[in-house]
């Protein structure tokens, strides 16, 4: 299905659609107020257009091994293609163009998620779109030259349009804040921006900045170990997409580069993800190791240990902002008309204040992969004061009630998966211990371990049923106990988990849909959880039940959208993307599902 495109250069985020139009697009930041915002409202929040001037069909795909995007018009009076991309290093969109045909540009900034119209001045070759109530600017520059020379580049600044005749071009859209004097100087900008356009088309076909940014993404992937499993495309791709995800300025990685797309059309279930949470990032680092990438886990490790609160509990709060700050709250922006009217549509998430349990033991699970994949036990012994003060307090408080990974609101309980993250903190914490010669210390968090796991085994699971379950007394599954056997706290096969399994087959997966739980503060859960599916597939592999896997892998790739890209949710009917897109979590799902298969040992044939 077609579906919006994802553009990163690791700092800021957009979305490109299907009809060559940017809807979304937050600048600096991954986490700053977007420019554009038309995806969450009317073409009067913003966005960035290019089309030819007559009817046609178009194709979209990747550049391959990369985050560009590259957009093929067909048209009775010929072809254009555009190339869309975030520039590395700078808070800039280029569009590419070569056309046969005249091509109009719809360019409509606004600022604060659309709700400030900007002060526009002309500008020869272009425009600067300045904030009246900020000292921030949008700069746009249009170079390239027509065809013909008889042909001529007009425009409306008022309405925001320039129409391009046949030809090659490029355009620039800059955003430029906190520095009074280039706002100030923003026309030499565009003029510099101009100059440096003219001498690339001149000189090149492809443009300078183009290069470096396909050479950029293409490193990325070919500095890791070659993938020799299923699906190679597929894999690469969810690659690129954990790397674009990435901030780069210190490893964080966010959950999903936008805020406020529904889980479920028409309701309220709309959130703000543009944020590192540390359980998310902790699974896309255990996933970038998996594949090879042992510097972008260890960035990620180090930044979330330099976020650790060494008073209280060691993570604040269950994410923060890509520079480690906290988030303050969550607001309702109420000028956005929502998704297909999904309101409200939010900035921040109320989350932030929820004490959360299982995130240390998800974090501590990724350092003990990442020690074990590396050895690099000098890492571990620079870090070990803040590691330890992390178990401890795990030790001290895992007892506790809290709104597990699915942040209920107003629902806190003894959750099994929290508690079973808690005894994942405290077993793999007491194997780091040993590593570092502190035997003591390792002694008395597995004694703590067996005191959680004793607690879980008679708690967790129902006597009555005979399956663990959600929470503490009571009698309902959800998917995240699929993942016990992945932490190594029972085997696939054990007879418990077997029985939970089977509970959760019947009443939480449809075909090769998994839903993460029948119903919450909210409402039943109306659309299945993709990362589930995977979980569950991870789970046939070590039974052995591989055609059952593949059957879920082969049936969610077919449900991505034309680019490749997943959402969190998806409507079951239709395949269509549901929640915050493209979701770190689908597509680190499927790295590690497809690196389960590709470990599956082949039988020799019979001789």
């Amino acid at each position: 299905m077609k579906f919006y495109g994802f553009l990163s250069n690791a700092h800021g985020a957009a979305l490109l659609g299907p009809d060559g139009s940017i809807d979304w697009a937050a600048f600096p930041r991954f986490d700053s107020p977007a420019v554009f915002a038309r995806l969450l409202g009317t073409e009067d929040n913003g966005y960035f257009r290019v089309y030819p001037d007559a009817d046609g069909e178009n194709t979209q795909e990747y550049m391959e091994n990369t985050n560009i995007i590259t957009t093929a018009w067909e048209t009775a009076r010929g072809r254009a293609i555009i190339h869309d991309y975030l520039a590395i290093g700078r808070s800039e969109i280029r569009r590419v163009i070569k056309s046969e045909v005249s091509m109009t540009v719809e360019i409509r900034p606004r600022f604060h998620y659309g709700l400030i119209h900007c002060a526009v001045t002309a500008v020869d070759r272009g425009a600067v779109f300045r904030n009246p109530l900020a000292p921030e600017a949008m700069v746009f520059a249009l170079n390239g030259s027509p065809l013909l020379a008889s042909h001529k580049i007009t425009s409306n600044l008022s309405e925001g349009v320039w129409h391009l005749p046949p030809g090659h071009y490029e355009l620039v859209m800059q955003y430029i804040a906190d520095d009074k004097d280039r706002l100030v100087q923003a026309a030499d900008v565009l003029t510099d921006q101009t100059t440096s356009l003219e001498e690339d088309i001149e000189r090149e076909q492809m443009n300078t900045s183009l290069a470096q940014t396909i050479t950029y993404w293409r490193h990325r992937i070919a500095q890791l170990p070659a993938y020799k499993g299923p699906h190679s495309h597929a894999f690469i791709r969810s690659l690129l997409v954990l790397d674009g995800l990435t901030y780069r300025t210190n490893g964080a990685i966010i959950a999903a580069p936008t805020t406020s797309l529904p889980e479920t059309i028409g309701e309220s279930r709309q959130w703000d993800y543009r944020f590192a949470w540390v359980r998310d990032g902790s699974y896309a680092a255990e996933a970038l190791l998996n594949a090879g990438d042992q510097v972008a886990c260890r960035r990620f490790l180090e930044f979330l240990l330099n976020c650790v609160d060494l008073q209280g509990k060691p993570f604040q709060a269950p994410f923060f902002h890509v520079d480690g700050s906290l988030i303050r709250g969550e607001h309702d922006l109420d000028w956005l008309a929502g998704y297909q009217g999904s309101v409200p549509c939010r900035e921040g998430n109320a989350a932030t204040r929820q004490q959360q349990l299982d995130i240390e033991g998800d974090f501590l699970w990724t350092v003990w992969r990442y020690y074990l994949a590396t050895g690099d036990i000098a890492f571990i012994r620079f870090y070990w004061h803040t590691l330890k003060t992390m178990v401890d307090w795990v030790e001290k408080n895992w007892h506790q009630k809290d709104a597990s990974l699915w942040e209920f609101r107003d629902q806190d309980a003894y959750y099994t998966h929290s508690q079973l993250m808690c005894w994942v903190a405290l077993q793999y914490g007491s194997q780091l211990a040993e590593a570092v010669k502190e035997d003591k210390t390792a002694i008395r968090w597995q004694t703590t371990a067996k005191k959680v796991r004793d607690a879980i085994e008679c708690e967790g699971f129902n006597t009555q049923t005979g399956h663990y379950v959600q929470a503490f007394g009571g009698d309902s599954v959800d998917a995240a106990l699929l993942v016990m056997p992945l932490y190594g706290y029972c085997r696939a096969d054990d007879p418990r988990f077997l029985a939970t399994l089977k509970e959760i087959e019947s009443v939480l997966v449809k075909d090769f849909w998994v839903y993460r739980y029948s119903g919450d503060m909210l409402g039943a859960a109306a659309h299945p959880f993709v990362l589930a599916s995977f979980w569950l597939a991870r789970i046939y592999i070590l039974l052995g039940r591989v055609q059952e896997a593949e059957h879920i892998v082969e049936s969610l790739l077919k449900n991505r959208t034309d680019l490749g890209l997943l959402g969190e949710h998806a409507d079951q009917a239709t395949g269509a993307p549901r929640g915050n897109f493209p979701q770190g979590f689908s597509h680190l799902g499927l790295i590690m599902t497809l690196l389960d298969l590709s470990r599956i040992e082949v039988p020799a044939p019979n001789r």
